[in-house]
């Protein structure tokens, strides 16, 4: 039975905090998509007053959007094959319901079929039966769809305690604007009638009379509704060319307030059957509140539950009092049972003073609460079990088991209970007697064993720590003679450990091999362990041979190394740093490895330069491996004597690895005595052209009738070049029709061409041709190292 009943519980819950599960029943080609769709679209785009519509997750709303797509393109909704669960949210007022829906195919509600959505429609919270007075025009298709929807009925029916369908039931009456349509024309009238409730049931007494006398018998709370995904104006399937949908309004607004009632109903029912279940209750008014957070409701059964918890923490207080009254008295009969018991057990002949204080101090610990009931019972238990404790640590004492924290025990009784302090002193004396007999034996023997021997340093810390613990001793003369004598073999031994040392570093000295650096440690080693050592004198002065040693081989070994390898500069500034750093102490050669240093970094400095300098004497128009030689350079020595001209020439690059602009003027020319006027004889008219880099550069002016012309032309165009463009210069004698008489080209290959335009041009061969150029292009050079 308990079983049963909180599986209802469950299912009544799980009604209250989900989301609310709406069936849509229809058979196929009754409208159901295409109801959603217009539904969602309408809702969300506020065009139902005073009800919301939106899509929970975005795969409703793709689905959603697919579908009202493709009604507003005209087209016409094709059949479902698959089911999909759409999660919506519906808004309505300062309510909000979250619900879940499933579009499916309608031949899964035929009579006979057992589908999977079913089991949807099965616990479902409420329920929209959808049937077309349009498309079943015949009485046996008529009464097929009106049998699915009484199966469906009777199914909740079955389930139901009161013969009802337990949920909120709506009729659909789709495609009505059809309805109406054929209406008018059997009536003859123009305009469609009104879409009103007395002519939608009419419609339904007329044509489904088994399922409106199913729904008055079994949901009498029911209601019907006609409506019109497309309005008037569709054609078979596909939609019109404007939508005007009808009557979507009132399905959504009767179901959001159906809902809203039957939560109320099982709110109440809740309480009704689960008064003391206060979690369940807190879970379920939660989401109430969530569902509807202005409702009077709400704060009817928010205050109803704060009730409830108020009643029920005053029961639990009661029944805390009772149960802690009740304890009490079993507390109070238990420590006076346990004070009786110790009394007896201390007069019982034969119990040792360590066992009756055992039994005390045992009742202390068992009855923590006897100084509340028993006050004066608690303070006798003390001073017994103080008293008996003193008499123990007596006899303790006395036969040699007592314990460590004996001394401490007896200071806090003495603090206790005063008036034991003579027999807790006398306790004391005699166990400082015991402790000193007991350290005399365990020092005595040590100094007398044959360890000590070979480590007399152990006994002889024991013996000082002995006589510095008991200072009144009455042993102290013997102690001395066992001191004297320990001591004269511990200085007998370590003088031989000394000399032994000494012995191995000596040894170590004369291998082939031996590490200064290691023979210098273990001499400063030896002087730091043994200060008062008679081999000081002798250890120092190895020690000081050893740093003249190894200061002239570290320093032997840098100037070996700039001998080999001159050019591993950065090598053999290392080795003199090395050497700097292992004798910055005082080392002999200090000077001369910091002059060293410096003057390998001058060397260092111009042997740099000097690659790209002496690359730029062999290689002059190989300006980018002498860039890059530079840049190394500046790399290696930012502070170097040659980095401005190293700079400047960086920059000259630069610019003419990009095109630039350069000023040419053109001077003077000649050319040889044979050019001239054919018929008439005279000199040429001559003028200049440039190509660079395959633009056009002129004509010069024309100088007439001369061998040597004069020009001093400055081009007024700038010229445009970068590094590797060749340059060609064409001289044209203008007389009768323009003809070349000379062309000078830059030498194949030459990356530097401008250099033409900065001078006087001759031809290769020879001759008396020439033009004489200048410009504001100039090659920098590279000063000579020293």
């Amino acid at each position: 039975m308990t079983e049963r009943r909180n599986t209802r519980l469950d299912a009544l819950e799980a009604r209250l905090t989900g989301p609310k599960r709406i069936a849509l029943f229809g058979h196929r080609n009754v409208g159901k998509t295409t109801l959603l769709a217009m539904l969602y679209r309408e809702a969300a785009s506020g065009q139902v007053p005073g009800v919301r519509l939106a899509a929970a997750d975005a795969q409703s709303a793709e689905y959603l959007a697919e579908k009202i797509a493709q009604i507003e393109s005209g087209q016409p909704m094709a059949g479902t094959l698959a089911e999909t669960e759409l999660h919506l949210r519906l808004y309505h007022g300062p309510a909000r319901f979250d619900i879940i829906l499933k579009d499916y195919q309608g031949e899964h509600v035929t009579l006979g079929t057992d589908e999977p959505i079913q089991e949807f429609f099965a616990g479902c919270d409420a329920v929209l039966f959808c049937l077309d007075p349009e498309g079943s025009a015949d009485p046996s298709e008529r009464r097929r769809r009106q049998q699915e929807v009484e199966n469906l009925l009777e199914r909740y029916i079955e389930r139901s305690e009161d013969l009802s369908t337990d949920r909120p039931v709506a009729l659909l009456l789709t495609k009505f604007d059809r309805v109406l349509a054929e209406h008018s024309r059997r009536e003859g009238q123009d305009e469609p009638p009104v879409l009103s409730g007395a002519y939608v049931e009419r419609i339904v007494d007329e044509r489904y009379g088994m399922t409106r006398h199913a729904l008055r018998q079994h949901a009498p709370d029911s209601a019907i509704f006609g409506v019109s995904s497309y309005g008037p104006g569709s054609s078979g399937n596909r939609p019109p060319a404007t939508l005007h949908p009808m009557g979507l309004e009132g399905p959504l607004a009767w179901l959001a307030e159906r809902i809203e009632e039957r939560d109320r109903a099982q709110m109440e029912w809740l309480w009704e059957i689960a008064p003391r279940d206060v979690p369940r209750l807190e879970r379920c008014v939660a989401a109430y509140e969530r569902r509807y957070p202005r409702s009077n409701r709400s704060y009817e059964f928010r205050g109803r539950l704060k009730a409830l918890a108020r009643r029920r923490g005053r029961a639990r207080l009661a029944r805390v009092a009772v149960a802690a009254a009740g304890l009490a008295v079993l507390a109070a009969g238990y420590d006076f049972w346990g004070y009786r018991r110790a009394e007896a057990f201390e007069r019982q002949a034969g119990n040792s003073p360590p066992s009756i204080a055992r039994r005390w101090t045992q009742l202390a610990q068992d009855h923590p609460l006897l100084p509340f009931f028993f006050p004066s019972l608690a303070r006798q238990a003390a001073l017994r079990k103080a008293e008996w404790a003193v008499k123990a640590a007596d006899t303790q004492v006395a036969v040699g088991t007592a314990p460590a924290d004996l001394e401490r025990d007896l200071r806090g009784i003495k603090e206790q209970a005063p008036q034991l302090a003579p027999a807790i002193r006398r306790v004391e004396e005699a166990r400082e007697q015991s402790r000193q007999e007991m350290r005399w034996k365990e020092v005595r023997a040590a100094a007398l064993s044959l360890s000590a021997v070979d480590e007399p340093e152990g006994p002889l810390a024991d013996l000082d720590a002995f006589v510095r613990e008991f200072p009144d001793t009455p042993r102290r003369a013997e102690v001395m003679e066992l001191a004297r004598t320990l001591k004269a073999h511990a200085a007998s031994r370590r003088s031989a450990a000394e000399r032994k040392l000494v012995d191995d570093l000596a040894r170590s000295e004369s291998l082939p091999n031996a590490s200064l650096p290691d023979l210098i440690e273990k001499a400063r080693q030896f002087l730091a362990d043994h200060p008062d050592s008679g081999y000081q004198s002798e250890v120092r002065a190895k020690l000081d041979d050893y740093v003249r040693r190894l200061d002239g081989r570290d320093i032997e070994r840098a100037r070996e190394y700039s001998r080999r390898y001159p050019t591993n500069f950065a090598t053999r500034i290392e080795r003199f740093q090395d050497y700097l750093k292992a004798h910055q102490a005082g080392g002999l050669f200090l000077g001369e490895a910091s002059e060293a240093r410096e003057r390998i970094l001058g060397e260092w400095d111009a042997y740099a330069y000097r690659q790209a300098y002496d690359h730029a004497v062999a290689h002059p128009d190989d300006v980018p491996e002498v860039a890059r030689r530079l840049r190394d350079y500046l790399r290696d020595h930012p502070d170097g004597r040659f980095v401005a001209d190293a700079r400047a020439y960086l920059e000259w690059w630069d610019r003419i690895s990009v095109p630039g602009e350069y000023r040419v003027t053109l001077r003077r020319g000649e050319v040889e005595p044979k050019v001239g006027k054919y018929l008439s004889g005279g000199a040429p008219d001559l003028g200049v052209v440039l190509d660079v880099g395959g633009v056009t550069y002129g004509p010069s002016p024309v100088i007439r009738d001369s061998h040597r012309p004069i020009w001093d032309y400055t081009f007024p165009r700038p010229i445009a070049w970068k590094y590797g463009d060749p340059v060609t210069i064409r001289i044209i004698d203008y007389d009768w029709s323009a003809s070349e008489v000379y062309t000078f080209n830059t030498p194949h290959g030459d990356p530097l061409a401008m250099r033409l335009l900065s001078g006087t041009v001759r031809p290769a061969k020879g001759g008396s041709t020439m033009l004489v150029f200048t410009s504001d292009f100039a090659v920098p050079t590279l000063p000579r190292p020293d």
